[in-house]
């Protein structure tokens, strides 16, 4: 299970990384402190448009955002008791097929009741790949549904955020890219996590 929480939270980068974050829906203008922009020129057939740009690192972003720490918990205690759930009905099948086996070998049983025995034991079998399914099928929607609220609750963060259309572009990036090289005053990443934090705490109180 811990694996594949680790592939949920790189789907999120995955789902931001190089992703243009639109900003111009109307909201509350903001009151947070804007760093340093700049601008990109876009040639067009007539003259050439400056574009402000800012960038966001979203595996910063996402691993201390709040939301995503809570929801972790939330899954991960799910995922220790689907785990163990799982783990105690294979230990258990497997026991019933060895004194099955055993009582086969030993000749403890007619060969009539030993197609009995074995046909318990396929039904048991399949019940049990029945139930893994669900709760595995149960654990992947928790996935997805996790990782929906976190995109979600940063992307409309973000319309509030850049309210004043500030910037034209927010970029986000990864450790490996794609933005490789920028100036460190066009990351926002701390200023738009400390205005998830918050909005966060304050939705909790309510």
């Amino acid at each position: 299970m811990k694996k594949s929480f680790i592939v949920v939270f790189s789907t999120i980068a995955t789902l931001f990384a190089g992703g243009l974050v639109s900003c111009n829906s109307a909201a509350t203008t903001n009151t947070t402190t804007t760093p340093q922009t700049t601008t990109v020129a876009v040639p067009t057939s007539t003259s050439a448009t400056t574009i402000p740009v800012a960038y966001l690192n979203i595996d910063s972003l996402v691993s201390a955002y709040d939301l995503y720490r809570d929801l972790r918990g939330t899954y991960e205690t799910k995922a220790a008791k689907v785990e163990k759930e799982l783990t105690s009905k294979s230990r258990s099948f497997e026991n019933d097929v060895l004194k099955f086996q055993e009582k086969v070998e030993k000749g403890l049983v007619t060969r009539s009741q030993a197609a009995t025995m074995e046909q318990g034991l396929q039904k048991k079998q399949q019940e049990f790949v029945k139930n893994r399914d669900l709760l595995l099928q149960g654990m992947a929607e928790e996935e997805r549904v996790m990782l929906n609220n976190i995109q979600y609750n940063i992307v409309e963060y973000l319309k509030e955020f850049n309210a004043d259309k500030r910037y034209g572009v927010i970029l986000s990036t990864t450790a490996a890219g794609p933005v490789l090289n920028a100036d460190p005053s066009l990351n926002i990443t701390t200023i738009v996590l400390d205005g998830l934090n918050k909005k966060y705490a304050a939705e909790n109180k309510k």
